[in-house]
């Protein structure tokens, strides 16, 4: 008797230990980037932006990817615009 009460005890615990579990985390949406913006705003005034807009088309890239590729192609100037 005392064996089926420890028992129903364990699986009792284990119940609520899994109702008491947070639920799984929500997964991040990634958020419009704001340098991809200005470059396409920039691309029909400026050069350099037409040609980053250009390499950076159909790619996924992060806000610091797109600051890598215009520091790769020495375009200061458009970074500190874009920036």
């Amino acid at each position: 008797m005392a064996k089926k009460a420890k028992k129903l005890a364990k699986k009792a615990v284990k119940k609520v230990v899994e109702i008491l579990k947070p639920p799984a985390p929500k997964l991040e949406v990634p958020k419009e980037s704001t340098i991809r913006k200005k470059i396409e705003e920039l691309r029909l005034i400026r050069r350099d932006a037409a040609t980053i807009c250009e390499e950076i088309n159909e790619k996924d890239l992060t806000d610091e990817d797109i600051r890598e590729v215009i520091r790769q192609h020495n375009f200061g100037n458009l970074l500190d615009k874009v920036s």
